[in-house]
């Protein structure tokens, strides 16, 4: 295994989320908080020292995590909230940052290890 030089970002799905997958036209069974907690979303971010400096360049970046969250669980993007601002992002989801990543499936190539080859491409320390 080796640490790359990036951090993780789980999303993770609050209540209003929840009411919003719920009142969807098409939903059928009513889901609950718990069934979202199941499978979060996770963000390859740059290697940050501190949360805040994480949180930061997330809110650069929140467009594109809320619409991918909305389409995991809907592609009807006309049935998507139509003022997404980063207050509602904050508001439906929260992260939790983690500064270490392991990348653990190392294969060999034809020009040596894929480590190595990641390792060229400065991801891997």
């Amino acid at each position: 295994m080796y640490t790359i030089n990036r951090s993780i970002a789980i999303i993770r799905i609050k209540q209003p989320f929840v009411d919003w997958a719920n009142e969807l036209p098409d939903a059928g069974i009513k889901s609950s908080l718990d069934d979202f907690k199941t499978d979060c979303l996770a963000v390859l971010i740059p290697d940050y020292d501190t949360d805040e400096d994480a949180i930061e360049y997330i809110n650069q970046i929140y467009e594109d995590i809320f619409i991918e969250e909305l389409y995991g669980w809907c592609t009807e993007e006309a049935w998507f909230p139509q003022d997404r601002t980063n207050e509602m992002f904050w508001q439906w989801g929260h992260s939790k940052i983690s500064m270490t990543a392991l990348y653990a499936d190392v294969l060999p190539s034809e020009n040596g290890s894929l480590a190595n080859k990641i390792r060229e491409n400065s991801l891997i320390n």
